[in-house]
């Protein structure tokens, strides 16, 4: 599987557990510290986030880490 895809599904992930725990773009930003740009940059599979990223998003979300990554 290459960088984009992966990627791809990183994003698409994210933004499924991020929709299914009722949290908006902006919310979850104020809540973690992560500008909304990056945050939709990575629901656009552009970014490859870094670990202490994911960690602040996943605290701001409610949810566990491994919650994020794909099961795939």
């Amino acid at each position: 599987m290459n960088e984009h895809v992966q990627l791809a599904s990183l994003g698409e992930r994210f933004r499924q557990v991020r929709e299914q725990e009722g949290v908006s773009v902006s919310e979850l930003a104020a809540r973690s510290g992560i500008d909304t740009r990056q945050i939709s940059a990575l629901e656009a599979g552009r970014l490859d986030p870094a670990f202490d990223v994911m960690c602040a998003l996943a605290d701001g979300i409610g949810v566990r880490l491994s919650a994020l990554f794909p099961e795939n």
